[in-house]
């Protein structure tokens, strides 16, 4: 069995418009091991959801297009794989986890039918009724209260943040062994926010499934994650275990995320550091590091040339940076 799990590998995913080619994810590479807890940082249009869609073969053709690379799962290919395969696949050994559960479950069906659905898809000679008796089962395990009786109500009967533990529910209903959660918290209060990551830390424990936590928020990550990316522009600026990446981060652009949050070990009062300027526009090429125009410490060479993620000399930790901190 291979020693990763999932292994990206230099991929490229384009998007074909009127305006021209937009290079939402531009030579991405990075491993997960079994059961390791990922998180995906960056702003909106890093080529975070990008990343994650295109590793579930779900990226909306046309316009996009995976155009380059390879995603390795337990040793295949998954872009050599057929639809019926990739269906198969999905639910199964992969899950996701999607950003708003109010447009991702059916409203016309009730909860249970539509975890049980997913337990009947991919388990082969179960009866409706374990099927249903299962569906109850993960009510339970993601803490809704009254599971039973619940399963027979409709989403619109449930609040965003029980939304979200019922897509949860559907998503580890089973035992896949990655789970992708995309930005799962964005809409819930700071409270359930807690409740659902450590709902979602503690699940994938006990199933021993890799979790990929995608958000915009650094702080998401720090009690859920071992290892962090930090994405920009398409590519990958900073990779390192989540305490390196607080205690000593090296991409500018790293360092100015931390900035823009409040901590809880500064003096009341201390003022938030926003980061300057917007993202580039990706249908354009772009010259040097994509961050220059908005770097705090850019120099003449940083406008000329892109720099590639290297070591920085601190362990595991990567950044795409030619003056690192």
């Amino acid at each position: 069995m291979p020693e990763n799990l999932l292994e990206v590998n230099n991929l490229k995913t384009y998007f074909f418009t009127r305006s021209g080619v937009v290079k939402a994810v531009d030579d991405v590479s990075f491993t997960m091991r079994p059961g390791e807890a990922l998180g995906v940082v960056g702003e909106s249009g890093s080529g975070k959801s990008v990343t994650a869609l295109s590793i579930i073969r779900l990226v909306a053709s046309p316009p996009g297009k995976i155009v380059g690379g390879e995603i390795l799962f337990n040793g295949e290919n998954i872009l050599e794989k057929n639809n019926d395969e990739m269906t198969e696949l999905r639910g199964s050994k992969i899950s996701m986890v999607f950003q708003d559960p109010m447009t991702s479950l059916n409203p016309v069906f009730t909860i249970g039918y539509q975890i049980a659905e997913t337990v009947k898809r991919h388990r082969k000679g179960i009866s409706n009724d374990q099927a249903w008796q299962r569906a109850v089962e993960m009510l339970d395990l993601v803490r809704i209260p009254d599971a039973r009786r619940r399963a027979k109500s409709y989403p619109h009967e449930f609040s965003g943040g029980m939304r979200q533990r019922v897509m949860i529910a559907i998503a580890l209903a089973c035992n896949p062994q990655l789970l992708i959660a995309d930005e799962p918290t964005t809409a819930l209060d700071v409270t359930i926010q807690a409740q659902i990551l450590e709902l979602m830390k503690g699940l994938a424990k006990e199933f021993g499934t890799a979790l990929m936590l995608i958000t915009h928020d650094l702080g998401v990550v720090a009690g859920t994650c071992e290892h962090v990316i930090v994405m920009y522009a398409g590519h990958i600026v900073e990779s390192a275990p989540v305490r390196q990446i607080f205690q000593t981060p090296a991409h500018p652009y790293t360092i100015g995320l931390l900035q823009s949050i409040p901590r809880l070990d500064e003096k009341r009062g201390t003022r938030l550091t926003p980061i300057p300027g917007q993202p580039p526009d990706l249908s354009r090429e772009i010259i040097g590091c994509p961050y220059a125009p908005r770097c705090p410490r850019v120099q003449p060479r940083c406008r000329q040339e892109r720099p590639e993620l290297k070591p920085v000399g601190r362990g595991e930790q990567l950044a795409a940076c030619f003056y690192p901190s």
